[in-house]
């Protein structure tokens, strides 16, 4: 009796099953469009897909220890994919308009009403297949326009998949104390008077996704997050303006230390506050340690970006691509070494903690529905593989089940847990020590630490400048605040250049923006050493200009 239960569940025809009324109305739409919805000759859909969101959001804002902000809301949201084509050649992944290369979506009724969804299905389906036929027609053209001879095709072959949740029971979320505690925490930064602007935010929200495809594929997940972002202004004593934010990411609200969370806040506005009166710097080359945030950043921006998303869209205009997408770097580099041979990485959306600690990209069935496994990454320095999608490129035949997206944007491949693990390890002390010996070899005054770099957006960038960082003077082992600099011409050698890493690791939970222009943010988590010895980099002054700074004084410090 057990095993067919198993069986039934497994099949999705069980009561518990047959109860969810928006699935239901997803394939029995699903089946009409794919079986029915033609106009006149032209050619029909060969493949649909329907994703709806159902969340539950609770958001407050918070500054100077008042509210500014504060909104529950429930929502239901959708989106279709209607191809025209064949896996060969399709409808999908080209820039036909700057503005308009994202998902058609709609509303859905909140309430589960079977015809009320079936008919919003209808109407974006209708939207779908007709935006289909006009984009498979542009796309057509500009192939033979450019004479592309080199086609990888659009779309993998993959085995249909059925994945059924059960509804967890999400702990009640008792808004009023979080609220309380949001604004308290934001009154933190009246003791900062060098801190002209700041929020508090706080966010929970659950998320349930649903997913049907005309290959057979369904799926019905369940996923929580909570996070508390706080964002700053300032105006170092030289006129140059910093903004800045640092984010504390969970998969639930009973994983948080709200102790410790006011505790690194604190930590933060007093470390930006002391930055104030930052040192001015000419140039530097030498050795420099990345440390915490700043070390997750520099594995994130100079080597998982670049093995996402991938492969870039066509696009009408080719320069599009150079504002639109954010073009990965690293993926004609198969088989070649870009990392030290002490270097190893892996990636395995299936863990949800480490060392008891959330893990925030977890997931059990990628936004395309295909189920993922451990992907070995990189093995003794050596590139091995790159993030896929359902979108084959050269010898990638077959997605890795890294398919990710959001409501706003079409799914490219993209990080959920990457493990970076070292071989050559130290303390933290021995490190700083390693870095001093360095500088006094090459006979520096001083050497740097580089504690939160910044989120690059220009593309041409391949990582973000300092945000806080440190002289470290090498006679008396003082940290001196740096004054507002940039990377000059840092590159993928700087992986390279990794000398020794921590052995202590850091789990970096953060939302990694989409490659799009109009991209959202997906949940990524990154484990790494918490400390990386880099062997060379240069900086140098700003190029930014000064501002003038207000006139008056903040009135509450007057």
């Amino acid at each position: 009796m057990k095993i067919k239960l198993i069986i039934l569940l497994i099949l999705g025809s069980c009561p518990l099953f047959s109860e969810d009324i928006v699935l239901n109305a997803m394939k029995d739409e699903m089946k009409r469009n794919i079986s029915k919805l033609q106009f006149e000759n032209l050619n029909k859909p060969y493949f649909i897909s329907y994703s709806i969101y159902d969340s539950t959001s609770y958001f407050v804002s918070a500054s100077l220890g008042s509210i500014k902000q504060d909104n529950f809301y429930i929502s239901r949201d959708g989106k279709v994919d209607i191809r025209i084509g064949n896996k060969d050649f399709d409808s999908s992944n080209f820039i036909s308009n700057f503005d308009d290369y994202k998902p058609l979506r709609r509303n859905f009724p909140i309430e589960d009403d079977y015809d009320a969804i079936r008919k919003v299905l209808w109407l974006l389906s209708d939207d779908g297949y007709k935006a289909a036929l006009e984009k498979y027609s542009q796309k057509d053209a500009y192939r033979k326009k450019k004479d592309i001879k080199e086609i990888y095709g659009d779309l993998t072959e993959e085995n249909p998949v059925v994945h059924i949740e059960k509804e967890p029971e999400f702990p009640q979320f008792d808004f009023n104390k979080y609220k309380e505690w949001v604004k308290k925490v934001s009154n933190i930064f009246r003791k900062y008077k060098n801190i002209q602007d700041s929020d508090v935010n706080l966010n929970y929200s659950i998320l349930t996704k649903r997913f049907v495809n005309s290959e057979g594929t369904f799926y019905k997940t369940y996923s929580s997050q909570f996070s508390v972002s706080v964002y700053i202004q300032t105006q170092n004593e030289t006129g140059y303006k910093i903004n800045d934010s640092k984010d504390f990411i969970y998969n639930s609200f009973l994983s948080s230390d709200l102790t410790k969370t006011e505790q690194q806040i604190e930590n933060y506005a007093r470390t930006i506050n002391d930055s104030y009166k930052g040192e001015k710097i000419d140039y530097y080359v030498g050795p420099a340690i990345f440390e915490d945030d700043a070390a997750g950043e520099f594995f994130n921006q100079l080597f998982v970006r670049n093995i996402s998303f991938n492969p870039k869209p066509w696009a009408e205009k080719d320069e599009w691509l150079k504002y639109y997408y954010d073009i990965p770097k690293l993926t004609e580099r198969l088989g070649k070494r870009i990392f030290p041979a002490f270097i190893s990485v892996y990636d395995n959306p299936l863990e949800s903690l480490y060392n008891g600690i959330d893990l925030t990209g977890s997931y059990k069935i990628d936004d395309e529905g295909v189920k993922p496994e451990k992907l070995e990454i990189v093995k003794k320095g050596k590139l091995l593989n790159i993030y896929s999608s359902r979108i084959p490129y050269k010898d990638i035949k077959k997605s890795n089940a890294h398919g990710r997206g959001s409501l706003y944007s079409f799914i490219s491949p993209s990080a959920g847990n990457v493990f970076i693990n070292s071989e050559k390890t130290f303390t933290h002390n021995e490190l700083i020590e390693k870095l001093i010996n360095m500088g006094k070899e090459q006979d520096l005054d001083y050497v740097l630490v580089i504690k939160k770099i910044g989120r690059t957006s220009e593309n041409e960038k391949l990582i973000g400048d300092p945000i806080i960082a440190y002289k470290l003077d090498i006679k008396t082992k003082k940290e001196i605040p740096l004054d507002v600099s940039e990377f000059d011409g840092i590159g993928f050698r700087a992986l390279r250049d990794i000398m020794a890493t921590d052995n202590m690791y850091l789990v970096y939970n953060f939302n990694q923006k989409e490659p799009f222009y109009s991209g959202n943010y997906i949940p990524t988590s990154i484990i790494c050493p918490k400390t990386i010895l880099i062997q060379e980099v240069e900086l140098k002054k700003t190029e930014k200009k000064t501002e003038k700074k207000p006139y008056l004084k903040n009135p509450y410090f007057n």
